[in-house]
């Protein structure tokens, strides 16, 4: 074709796109406009297509815009846009099988472009094989390794799937390549903080606030990082920086007061306290921690008020008891009904209460060495009560002392009652003692009493899958509770876990990767279980990268550094 008749033809394609002729067809009536019929170029053709789907996508017209680009990769398959395009409508269509299939036939065609490694790595992941999108991520930033784009990819699927332990690998790497991005630190610090890596996320934090002093909320996650290392001094300053900024930050104001507690700054935490419940986001568990400063100050009754204003009815009682004890001669005082007060539901929401909100936050020793002396000051003037040994037993719980766990759990059945709480805490505690038979034996009456509690039935479940035993009647409790919640990653994995004792292992191995994606976050235990499961399908390098994993979630887990060390030319790799 000549110079003047090819821009006839780009004349006419132009006058046809406003028009809104949209198809080939359309290129029958150029020979009326001119004297000598011009021909029609495979390049010409190819490009009258590419307008063509472009205004079809633009009108919602995709099936029509998905067989024009199929014809334009016919005439030009050098070109990459069209597969791109083609793989943009069938993602509109939601027809995500057809768009990994043009991801495919494009990667044939262009090996070495990273973007095309990238869309398979995203469109795998949408549908759910994570396995698949890590490896086209990876093969992304294998061609263009000093391309963020590849790691950025990676790096947020690793988050949403809880590799957290990955994802810190690639902010490691992201970092040396930008040493100055407050940002990336930021993330980094992050991760660590879920996996418990304290000491190295509060080095983080503390060079995010170097590189980048406003960025407020890395000073609140380096004061936890500080308050889970027991540096309560400093969480507390860093904490009241951060409050200058941000003065009605509720989870603020809560670990500033913990820590002030804790340095027995009693009237400064009293204070931080008392901002929270003079604000709109004040709960009851607020109450109950403020109560808890005020018995440490000596305010006993305000101290029971409060207790009474966070529906910690019981507690009150136990306040209000020890005053009593201490203040009233015993021929004045009144009794205190307490199990006709409070039934076993009452006690076991209340000790929830009391162990999350004021335990954990103040401390597990030393609100339960303090509630003990109380629970024992007052044994001493009444009689037995199973309500207040039900609660002294969750106390213990909470301190890991199961020995008097179970003493004062038996004690509570030796009177003759029957309580699903009382069996649920003594196989809890067996568990941990690792009594086998009384643990199983409390799980069992607890079924009789409550048969379809989930928790429960998978607590014995997965107790049978762990020690290999009963695996059809594991199988058959799993079952029951995952009908109740078909998702609970918890679950999931107890089911993968029984799958691997039956050897089933690419069921387990699906299981297990899927309650790993469920989890809040990335977990030791699971990731120990899956490279097992992998060793037992013969992938050792799969198995040694799972128990990494574990080890760097949990380094205390020397049964799984003993697994890695048995495989050392794995290992090594």
């Amino acid at each position: 074709m000549c110079m003047c008749s090819y821009k006839k033809v780009l004349v006419v394609l132009a006058m046809m796109t406003l028009a809104g002729c949209t198809t080939i067809s359309y290129l029958a009536g150029i020979e009326s406009f001119w004297d000598k019929p011009a021909p029609i170029t495979k390049q010409a053709r190819a490009y009258a297509l590419h307008l063509s789907a472009v205004i079809y996508e633009r009108r919602g017209e995709l099936d029509k815009a998905m067989a024009a680009w199929n014809e334009v990769i016919k005439l030009d398959s050098e070109a990459l846009t069209p597969y791109l395009r083609l793989v943009g409508v069938y993602v509109r269509k939601d027809d995500l099988d057809k768009a990994r299939e043009v991801c495919e036939r494009a990667i044939k065609e262009f090996p070495d472009k990273s973007e095309l490694w990238i869309i398979t790595g995203e469109l795998s992941h949408r549908q759910g094989n994570i396995e698949a999108a890590i490896d086209a991520f990876n093969k992304a930033i294998e061609l263009k390794p000093d391309d963020l784009t590849g790691y950025g990819a990676l790096v947020e699927l690793q988050e949403k799937t809880n590799d957290l332990v990955a994802a810190i690998d690639i902010y490691e790497k992201l970092i040396e390549k930008s040493p100055n991005s407050a940002a990336l630190y930021y993330q980094l610090g992050m991760n660590l903080a879920q996996i418990s890596d304290n000491e190295y996320a509060m080095r983080t934090f503390e060079k995010v606030l170097e590189l980048e002093p406003r960025i407020t909320r890395a000073r609140f996650f380096l004061a936890m990082t500080l308050f889970e290392s027991e540096q309560y001094e400093r969480c507390a300053e860093e904490l009241r920086i951060y409050l200058q900024d941000r003065p009605y930050d509720v989870s603020a104001l809560e670990y500033r007061a913990a820590a002030l507690a804790r340095l027995q700054q009693l009237d400064e935490a009293r204070y931080s306290m008392e901002l929270i419940l003079t604000g709109k986001e004040a709960t009851k568990k607020n109450s109950l921690q403020h109560a808890w400063i005020l018995l440490l100050s000596g305010q006993v009754e305000q101290a029971q008020q409060f207790a009474l204003e966070a529906g910690a009815y019981m507690f009150a009682d136990i306040i209000f008891a020890c005053n009593l004890l201490e203040t009233v001669p015993p021929e004045e005082r009144p009794t205190i009904p307490w199990d006709d007060r409070f039934s076993q539901d009452d006690v076991e929401t209340e000790s929830d209460l009391f162990v999350t909100a004021v335990m954990a936050l103040f401390g597990n020793d030393s609100v339960g060495e303090r509630t003990l002396q109380m629970l024992d000051r007052i044994n001493q003037a009444v009689e037995f009560s199973p309500a207040l040994s039900l609660f002294r037993s969750r106390v213990f719980m909470a301190m890991e002392q199961f020995d008097n766990a179970v003493k004062t759990l038996e004690q509570i059945e030796e009177k003759g009652i029957v309580s699903k709480y009382v069996h649920y805490h003594c196989a809890v505690a067996y568990e941990e003692l690792k009594n086998l038979e009384k643990t199983e034996q409390h799980l069992l009456a607890y079924l009789e009493i409550d048969p379809e509690v989930p928790d429960v039935l998978n607590f014995l479940g997965y107790f049978y899958a762990d020690h290999n035993l009963n695996l059809d009647k594991a199988e058959e409790l799993l079952n029951r509770a995952l009908k109740q919640d078909p998702e609970n990653p918890f679950y999931l994995d107890s089911l993968g876990w029984l799958f691997y004792r039956l050897g089933k292992v690419d069921e387990a191995a699906d299981l297990i990767r899927r309650a790993i994606y469920k989890m809040e976050t990335d977990d030791a235990l699971l990731r120990d279980h899956l490279g097992d499961v992998y060793l037992q399908q013969g992938d050792t390098e799969k198995a040694i990268s799972e128990w990494r994993r574990a080890l760097r979630l949990d380094p205390t887990l020397d049964a799984v550094r003993g697994k890695i060390e048995q495989h050392p030319s794995s290992a090594e790799k």
